[in-house]
């Protein structure tokens, strides 16, 4: 067995180094001494007047931008404009009247007195009465809000109607005497409820 062994190294072929390549190299030449003329210089911008180009542009530039970003003074009017308007639109009108003029109800202490409600059989159709007085137990003259009459019927639902003072002017300790012809409701009456309107 050991007749029939061969030494395979010796057959591989062997290459000169000369044929591997490691690497290229390319040798450059160096630059002209401070003497020498600069023609074979690599020819590189002045970096100071590229510099000072691009500075004076920049410059103007960002001077026109804060100018556009502050805006003009067309701008900020428009601007104060539209907010006073979607203020007066939201309500800022009844805030102003509530703040300028005296408050109707400063002085005024109402209330609903004698309340009597009953249902009218003597025509062709029933209708309900609702009578009563609002009493100014305040120490000034006051405005009377609206009155609202709400009617709770047999099958749960609510019927709401509001009865219209005129702003009618009560003096303190006068009363304002209201009465009231409403439909009766076809399921029936369960509750009556008078109070002044929010």
């Amino acid at each position: 067995m050991a007749a029939g062994c061969r030494d395979t190294c010796a057959q591989v072929p062997q290459r000169g180094l000369a044929d591997i390549v490691d690497a290229d190299f390319e040798v450059l030449r160096a630059g002209p001494a401070d003497g020498e003329s600069g023609a074979g210089q690599a020819a590189f911008p002045d970096q100071s007047a590229a510099t000072e180009g691009m500075d004076m542009l920049r410059l103007a530039g960002g001077r026109q931008r804060a100018a556009r970003s502050r805006g003009g003074a067309a701008f900020w009017l428009a601007g104060v404009v539209f907010a006073a308007t979607a203020f007066w639109v939201s309500g800022g009108h009844a805030v102003l009247r509530a703040s300028a003029l005296p408050f109707s109800g400063q002085g005024a202490s109402f209330r609903i007195a004698e309340i009597n409600s009953r249902v009218d059989l003597s025509g062709q159709r029933p209708v309900l009465l609702v009578d009563g007085a609002a009493v100014n137990d305040g120490t000034g003259p006051a405005e009377l809000p609206p009155i609202d009459v709400s009617i709770a019927t047999n099958d749960g639902r609510m019927l709401h109607y509001r009865l219209g003072t005129g702003a009618a002017r009560v003096a303190p300790g006068a009363r304002w005497d209201f009465s009231s012809r409403l439909d009766v409701p076809m399921n029936g009456i369960r509750t009556v409820t008078v109070a002044f309107s929010e």
